[in-house]
């Protein structure tokens, strides 16, 4: 993929879909970011030297339409704020990697190749989860 002021006719959701659809230009981008640039506990330093994964998600997308709509995307198609912080942050146990981008990075790449879970599939075991309790307390379902 290319940046985003270089596909001006295409719309920003749907540049950001194409973005999103696998992981490797997200993990390229990740990649490319320079260790000292990101940070944990905040999303960006007040300066703007510094991120965590989502403050540089926003600046892939080039300008805040296209970078809103990666934070969207991402959140909606493989993992929430609420599941990358604690990875980023270095509080997940699953992440031991000395470095937030460290860290970030090998959860992407599980998520690139499904060893971790995106949020679609961890709603869909949710949802079966919950289905299956109402069904063993005989709820009626519809």
């Amino acid at each position: 993929m290319h940046p985003a002021d270089q596909c001006p006719e295409i719309s920003d959701s749907g540049w950001a879909d194409l973005q999103l659809r696998k992981l490797d230009p997200v993990i390229a981008y990740m990649e490319a970011t320079d260790e000292d640039a990101w940070r944990v506990d905040t999303v960006r330093s007040a300066d703007g030297t510094t991120n965590c994964f989502f403050g540089h998600l926003f600046n892939m997308g080039g300008n805040d339409a296209r970078g809103n709509e990666l934070w969207n995307g991402f959140e909606n198609l493989w993992a929430s704020t609420y599941m990358i912080y604690p990875i980023n942050d270095g509080t997940d146990s699953r992440y031991p990697q000395p470095t937030p981008k460290q860290r970030i990075l090998a959860y992407l790449r599980d998520l690139n190749t499904g060893a971790a879970k995106a949020v679609p599939q961890l709603m869909e075991e949710e949802f079966a989860y919950h289905l299956a309790q109402e069904k063993e307390m005989g709820a009626r379902t519809i």
